[in-house]
């Protein structure tokens, strides 16, 4: 080995975790030789006189002193303004530790909706009167809160129990916070007990291996296979588990609690909310006080961005829930669930009349009775007892009409990820992708064979496939996959696209790129690059992005379609399309913001909808990168088209936009004073609103927003916009 290989490896050599190091040589060496990104790359000729190996020698002892550059860590996150951790009854034997935020937690599409959040965390009483079991431990920003709150209910030295229902990164400081505590003089003979899943317990041994020695007074309790696990508390009182990973937590499970009839669903039937900002009654109950209204579309915009993607794994895991208020296999429709009910209501009273305690006993389903819950108890938002039954059945309503859109079309989305960053842009162009009516199959590189990936790509009508730069290259899971993809024949004709996050350079998502342009394959969008964690313009290219990719499959489909049909009146509009087309509505230019993130659309169906308090309604199409922007509580700015600006203004905003692209970039545009949102210069009235509420009607969303202020530019008549027929805008 030369003299700058030992120097390269020695350098890597002392690398430290997460890091990759590469050594610099200085600017006034006489010569330096080519290397990876982060070197100095300067060639001279070596001095005459002097042998090629003598001259490299001595560059390599010049080297010796040159300064390291270490490939960045990732920037310290802020720090997040919380609102403290309280306790709240649930049963008489369950509490609830929750910490509030009320300001946005991330930026990751699941917290778009920017209600804050909610972290829970639950102690139980563990037979002996005592609470002595914690289920799940909150995010890092709530750590000191979280044990002050904890101290107070119960000395972290009497816990018996400690269940993590799902752990990441962000949690690991609060438990190394626990485990310090909860440690502290605690005899080997009476060691904590941590109940975790597989995948869970190797994540926790590696983030927390500077604590873990042979003499710690921990035991794992490891929960296992397909069924139902006992998990034993005491020799009287067990909780039951049971594992519902999916791609993005494969490490995911649920916990009943035989007793009081509560399911600790983990981030199943989560919400990002903070309770006390929907009404003051609910900042103090752990229930989900106001029912329905108050949280119907958190649970929803929770489910479409997390669990959508991965609808299958939802639905095998709503399956698996012993204890919901949902009918299950054996009772398919809600009329054969109550007829069951009635049946054994029925028997068993007539038992009981009879003197028969035993045989009434006997005579009620079980089937039926393990369908009862007292509460679901989430990671996120609040405790769900008034919306129980509802949520259930629209939980399975959900699933079920994913795992219908997979039957029509495919499209896998495939990734790895060493930080969590990667996955978050995943998350938002499967959100795209879902909007825009696809069916998703979600793939964590990390997790699946490569036979499993190969058998994807074969049933794909698309794909993409994102990763991390670690060390200047693609992790192995991501080589191995791309090379499947590469030998696979039929995926040349799918649309794909490449994305990924870094901390230096990003050579993985140009090697992705390059290598898939080699072979041939057609890109539906432009590769996407994000430094450390994404933003909210980045979450919002790569929404679009996921919308363009289902545009090419889309048209994909429909080419095979008609290859499959000679007959036009497949395509043809009917005679109700066509007099709906007669519909007209004023031209408006419709604009939000998200901090940095600016969205616009041009928009005709839009309407007044009510006098007091002054309000309009506006018809936005589902695929639409705007839709996330107008999210109750948001708001946006309408701009009046005049008949003199509409040719103009129409030519600038119907043309294609790449992701990202400034959709305004034609248009003379300013900030409103009111909203912060883009209003058109020209335009004859301007109305900043406040979106109030939303309504689901098909492919669309129907948005109703309360007019905060109005200003009338001019007297010039609105361009109405006509259209022949009523199937397409």
């Amino acid at each position: 080995m030369t003299p700058l290989r030992q120097l390269r490896a020695q350098g890597q050599a002392q690398c430290p975790a997460r890091a990759q190091t590469y050594v610099v040589l200085p600017r006034n060496l006489p010569h330096c030789t080519n290397r990876q990104s982060g070197s100095v790359v300067q060639r001279t000729q070596a001095p005459q006189n002097v042998s090629i190996r003598q001259h490299v020698r001595s560059v390599a002892a010049a080297a010796v002193e040159a300064p390291v550059a270490v490939a960045p860590e990732m920037p310290p996150e802020p720090k997040v303004p919380t609102e403290g951790v309280v306790c709240l009854p649930v049963t008489k034997n369950i509490k609830c530790l929750r910490g509030v935020c009320n300001e946005r937690l991330k930026y990751e599409v699941e917290y778009s909706l920017k209600k804050g959040t909610s972290e829970n965390s639950y102690l139980l009483k563990g037979g002996n009167g005592k609470f002595t079991v914690l289920v799940d431990v909150p995010f890092k920003a709530f750590a000191e809160d979280f044990m002050s709150a904890l101290s107070q209910e119960v000395a972290p030295t009497d816990l018996s129990h400690v269940i993590i229902t799902h752990v990441g990164p962000n949690r690991i400081p609060t438990l190394k916070l626990l485990l310090e505590a909860a440690l502290a003089g605690r005899p080997a003979e009476r060691p904590l007990k941590i109940v975790v899943s597989n995948p869970a317990q190797a994540a926790l041994q590696k983030g927390l291996a500077d604590m873990l020695t042979d003499t710690c007074p921990i035991e794992w309790v490891k929960v296992k296979g397909a069924g139902e696990a006992s998990i034993p508390i005491t020799e009287a009182y067990s909780l039951t588990a049971m594992l519902t990973p999916t791609p993005r937590w494969p490490d995911h499970m649920c916990v009943v609690d035989p007793v009081s009839k509560v399911v600790f669903s983990g981030k199943l039937f989560s919400a990002h909310v903070a309770p006390g900002l929907l009404n003051s009654k609910a900042g103090t109950s752990a229930f989900d006080s106001g029912g329905w209204e108050a949280y119907g579309d958190h649970w929803r915009y929770f489910f479409d961005c997390m669990l959508a993607p991965m609808a299958p794994q939802a639905q095998s895991a709503l399956d698996r829930l012993p204890a919901t208020a949902t009918p299950r296999a054996s009772l398919d429709t809600p009329n054969q669930f109550f007829n069951a009910l009635l049946t054994s209501w029925g028997a068993m009273v007539g038992e009981i009349t009879r003197g028969s305690k035993a045989a009434a006993k006997a005579s009620w389903q079980p089937q039926v009775a393990s369908m009862f819950a007292y509460a679901l108890a989430p990671q996120h938002g609040p405790v769900i007892r008034t919306s129980l039954s509802r949520l259930v059945v629209e939980y399975r309503k959900w699933t079920e009409e994913q795992v219908a859109a997979l039957s029509r079309s495919n499209v896998v989305v495939m990734y790895a990820s060493a930080y969590g960053n990667t996955a978050a842009l995943a998350q938002a162009i499967s959100r795209g992708l879902t909007k825009s009516g696809m069916g998703v199959s979600t793939v964590n590189l990390e997790l699946i064979p490569l036979d499993e990936v190969v058998a994807a790509i074969k049933d794909a009508d698309g794909f993409t496939i994102g990763s991390p730069t670690l060390g200047g290259h693609m992790p192995t899971p991501v080589q191995l996959a791309l090379g499947s993809i590469l030998r696979e024949s039929k995926a040349r004709e799918l649309p794909c696209g490449v994305f990924g996050s870094f901390g230096w350079s990003g050579e993985a998502v140009d090697e992705m790129e390059a290598k898939l342009k080699d072979g041939g394959y057609g890109f539906a969008f432009k590769p996407i690059k994000v430094k450390f964690k994404p933003t909210a313009t980045d979450l919002s290219v790569c929404e679009q992005s996921g919308r363009d990719l289902a545009i090419q499959v889309k048209r994909k489909l429909k080419n095979r379609e008609k290859g499959s049909t000679s007959s036009m009146a497949a395509v043809a509009a009917n005679n109700s399309q066509l007099a709906m087309g007669r519909v007209v509505g004023s031209l408006c230019v419709v604009t939000s913001r998200d901090e940095e993130a600016v969205s616009a659309m041009l928009a005709s169906w839009v309407s007044q909808a009510s006098f007091d308090p002054p309000g309009i309604t506006i018809a936005v199409k589902k695929d639409r990168g705007m839709e996330t922007m107008l999210q109750p509580g948001n708001t946006f700015a309408v701009s009046m088209v005049p008949e003199r600006l509409e040719k103009p203004i129409m030519k600038a905003m119907t043309q294609p936009f790449e992701p990202g692209a400034d959709r305004l970039a034609k248009v003379a545009h300013k900030d409103s004073e009111v909203s912060g949102c883009p209003i058109i210069e020209g335009a004859n009235a301007v109305l900043d609103c406040s979106v109030v509420s939303r309504m689901e009607a098909g492919d669309h969303w129907i948005v109703y927003g309360k007019v905060e202020a109005g200003k009338l530019n001019s007297e010039e008549l609105t361009a109405v916009h006509h259209r022949k027929v009523g199937n397409h805008y």
